[in-house]
């Protein structure tokens, strides 16, 4: 159990710095590479979403504590004629929906096979 928490943990880690380092893009591209990790695994999809949500959270705790996030989400909001929480949970519902067609397509290719 600890070690599948520490695996999370560093791939919701991974999809923050590579969402900060490369943009939302990086996104589907840290799943596959996650998917492969975990051997083609079914169950691939499903963590990388999770850990989607995990790592977009943490960027949006960082920005709430060293930028006005919470008048910019009222603003944009306002835009959509929408509840700020509900921007929020979009927000990290796109990125979970980006980690898991990511995942989701690397689970289509057929299985390499090693040449020998």
């Amino acid at each position: 159990m600890m070690r599948a928490t520490v695996r999370m943990l560093l791939l919701a880690a991974a999809f923050a710095l590579a969402t900060r380092a490369l943009g939302w893009w990086a996104v589907p591209a840290v799943a596959a590479a996650w998917t492969v990790i975990e051997g083609g695994a079914m169950r691939a999809p499903w963590i990388a979403a999770l850990a989607a949500i995990a790592g977009w959270g943490m960027i949006l705790l960082w920005t709430a504590s060293t930028a006005p996030l919470g008048e910019l989400v009222r603003r944009t909001s306002g835009l959509f004629n929408a509840p700020p929480s509900l921007l929020v949970a979009g927000t990290l519902l796109y990125g979970a929906l980006l980690a898991w067609g990511g995942a989701g397509l690397m689970l289509l290719l057929p299985p390499r096979r090693a040449r020998g």
